[in-house]
């Protein structure tokens, strides 16, 4: 039950879900809207929370630390090079943090096509505070502009790519675009040879198809592609993830570099052994296209069927 009350005109339902609101009593801090998207800033039990169109997107929880090291140093550690890396949906400047525990690491483009989002990753002092200033780091270039948009006209290449975007649903459809075999096809031709990169597909309420059919997308644009996820029993979360390279890797080859908060080498081998219910749906993948609305689909049946 959440304690927080908005019976007006002025209705909090764009900003925050019913879905996701919090548990408990918690405290709007400020609501807007920009050109691209409804934005909410929460405290809740002392956490800043990150709410863009009603869903979560990024707070200062145990539960972004553990997400954030699953999002970055999977492709980190499998890539050849981690030289250059580009983080597309990066706003809030958590996996920039992590990217930049990498001493060899010479350059991270970090995008987001909000540029209040990055403001709040270099300016709000808890969420600076949080990503230890990482937006701010002098090897961190900053750009706000459409991903698609950005790596078509960019010819540079990269080493490590991580794309961390919420899914595409009926009120954002363009973010397919981000998710279909064109766009992975683009990227594949943006990495340095042994190159890596790394998907977020969803959560485990959502769906495995949705895990699938982005992993079916990733192998038609040429990848090699391991699935993995990270479940957290006592955060009581599970978020699923595509690792996707250019040379097969195995995961008993991948080891840890750096230290992280949570994430060891043991944690990150058990990481690509999937559970059984979602191995089984693996042929219920479909790929994404830009002429196509699978992803949009499958997330309308998961959520709102």
């Amino acid at each position: 039950m959440n304690l927080y009350e908005d019976t007006g005109s002025d209705s909090i339902r764009g900003y925050i879900s019913y879905e996701e609101e919090p548990e408990g009593k918690y405290k709007i801090l400020r609501k807007f809207e920009t050109p691209t998207q409804k934005i909410a800033l929460v405290d809740h039990n002392g956490n800043l929370l990150v709410y863009s169109n009603g869903h979560l997107m990024f707070g200062t929880t145990a539960d972004d630390d553990l997400y954030a090291e699953a999002m970055v140093h999977i492709p980190m550690v499998a890539a050849r090079k981690r030289k250059k890396v580009l983080i597309i949906g990066g706003g809030g400047g958590i996996t920039t943090r992590e990217a930049l525990r990498y001493s060899n690491v010479s350059n991270i483009t970090t995008l987001d096509i909000d540029k209040e989002m990055v403001n709040f990753g270099k300016k709000l002092k808890r969420l600076v505070q949080y990503n230890k200033g990482s937006l701010n780091h002098p090897k961190v270039q900053t750009v706000i502009e459409d991903g698609r948009r950005f790596v078509k006209n960019n010819p540079a290449k990269w080493d490590v790519i991580i794309v961390d975007l919420p899914e595409p649903t009926v009120k954002s459809p363009e973010l397919s675009r981000l998710f279909s075999s064109e766009f992975f096809s683009l990227l594949k031709e943006r990495l340095e040879p042994g190159g890596a990169i790394s998907i977020a597909c969803s959560n485990a309420d959502s769906t495995a198809e949705y895990l699938w059919s982005i992993h079916a997308t990733l192998k038609k644009a040429g990848f090699y592609v391991l699935p993995y996820h990270y479940f957290e029993p006592d955060a009581g979360e599970y978020w699923l993830f595509c690792l996707a390279t250019t040379s097969r890797v195995k995961p008993n080859d991948l080891h840890m570099s750096v230290q992280a908060k949570y994430l060891s080498t043991k944690k990150l081998k058990n990481m690509f052994d999937m559970p059984y219910y979602y191995v089984i749906s693996k042929d219920n993948g479909k790929v994404q296209s830009d002429d196509n609305t699978v992803l949009i689909d499958i997330i309308n049946e998961a959520w709102y069927s």
